[in-house]
């Protein structure tokens, strides 16, 4: 695996688009090793689940200097408008520093515009999962047109013309992909598509570096201790609703929400001394509103508008269980947080499993139908039983998951 040579006497390392925030991670790691980095926000200050200081507690706004705001009103613009806003990049970044960066790390479309700075400077995509497994899949863009063709400025736009736009914007994402030295992506086995691009990129000579991390210092002054039981078992699910509508195309992000609930429900017909907690996100909330009632369980779910993450950090502390995935997506930030945290994890981990990942014997709580959560509930009725799975699941956590794997098999540091 060939490695990027970085050096703290060269230009700053640029970041470029900002999903949940997750680049910045990696932008805070290579600051503690005393890199120069420069990161680009591109999301308004409406959209709080993009923007680092509503993750990083050690992010405020206004932002320092290093922290350029970069408003776009959508990314969708960066692959019909290449040239352009690589050339906007380079002049914002000019304004504080003098030196062209070294290296550029791209997410999301930022992706596509990588082909448009100088050979001299190395360029890396880090994904976030979509990014390349749905809008870099030249296989599938027809689909994609008709299922994302209602979404976003598309809506304004005639169909036949969207069929034309869309595979534009697939094509010019790959080569993006294409262009770069290295990609950082999910493990083998986490999506069959994903997986079949990853293997067209290296044929073609890009190198590929695996992750599944999560960043612990959103989380650095949460107490860790274990929460003793109180009056009600209080269960906590901040998992995205998208468990029938897939607008990207790819049912591969199903996140089983429905199978949540039916287990849930199963277990609430032995015991309804519990407090159900869920974020109203997604594209199916409603229909998960309708189960829940339908199910006898409305009347025990607390329902949470879209928050800020020091908001979301409060519902981790009330709870005694909390759930990830259990659909045929993987275990992601949501999860990983409840593990540092040593709360009990109810998650289908088996991509992470297969994939080697992380070890088949781990304190999760694995679970992939209705009947093993209703099962897993059952168990962690138990103070001492869920007590023992909460210091279990912070040592795996500290073991397993953090950016330093994949920022020592990108670069080589000088």
């Amino acid at each position: 695996m060939e490695t990027i040579v970085i050096s703290k006497a060269a230009g700053p390392i640029l970041f470029l688009g900002s999903m949940n925030a997750m680049p910045m991670m990696y932008a805070l790691e290579l600051r503690e090793r005393g890199y120069d980095v420069v990161y680009f926000v591109d999301a308004p200050k409406s959209d709080e689940l993009h923007r680092p200081e509503n993750h990083f507690p050690q992010i405020s706004y206004p932002y320092p200097e290093w922290i350029v705001e970069f408003p776009l009103k959508s990314q969708m613009f960066l692959p019909y408008f290449r040239s352009f806003f690589a050339w906007l990049v380079l002049k914002k970044l000019s304004a504080i520093r003098k030196q062209k960066p070294q290296s550029i790390v791209a997410n999301g479309f930022f992706v596509s515009i990588l082909p448009f700075f100088p050979k001299s400077i190395s360029k890396i995509a880090l994904s976030h999962g979509s990014d390349l497994d749905t809008w870099a899949d030249t296989e599938n863009a027809q689909k994609l047109s008709c299922s994302f063709g209602k979404q976003s400025f598309y809506k304004f736009i005639p169909a036949a013309a969207v069929k034309k736009l869309i595979p534009f914007v697939v094509k010019r994402q790959f080569f993006g992909f294409y262009s770069t030295s290295s990609v950082v992506y999910f493990p083998r086995g986490f999506n069959s598509t994903g997986d079949e691009i990853i293997s067209k990129l290296i044929d073609k000579g890009v190198n590929y570096v695996p992750r599944h991390d999560i960043s612990f210092e959103p989380l650095a002054n949460e107490n860790r201790s274990f929460k003793n039981a109180g009056e009600k078992l209080i269960i906590f699910s901040g998992v995205r609703f998208n468990f029938e509508t897939f607008y990207d195309g790819n049912d591969e992000y199903n996140k089983g929400n429905d199978i949540i609930i039916y287990g849930i429900g199963e277990y609430c017909c032995e015991n309804r001394n519990v407090e159900i907690h869920f974020v109203r996100k997604g594209p199916d909330v409603r229909k998960a509103e309708i189960l829940c009632d339908d199910l006898g369980i409305g009347e025990l779910v607390v329902w949470h508008d879209e928050m800020k993450f020091y908001e979301l950090l409060e519902l981790y502390r009330k709870a005694d269980i909390c759930f990830d995935q259990v659909g045929t997506h993987w275990p992601g930030a949501i999860g990983c947080y409840a593990l540092w945290l040593g709360k009990p994890l109810i998650t289908n981990d088996w991509r992470l499993t297969e994939s080697g990942a992380w070890p088949e014997n781990s304190p999760v709580c694995s679970a992939s139908t209705p009947g093993e959560i209703t099962s897993w509930l059952r168990h962690l009725e138990d103070a001492d039983f869920r007590s023992r799975i909460s210091s279990e699941s912070k040592v795996f956590a500290e073991k397993y998951l953090g950016p330093s794997k994949a920022l020592n098999a990108l670069f080589e540091f000088v």
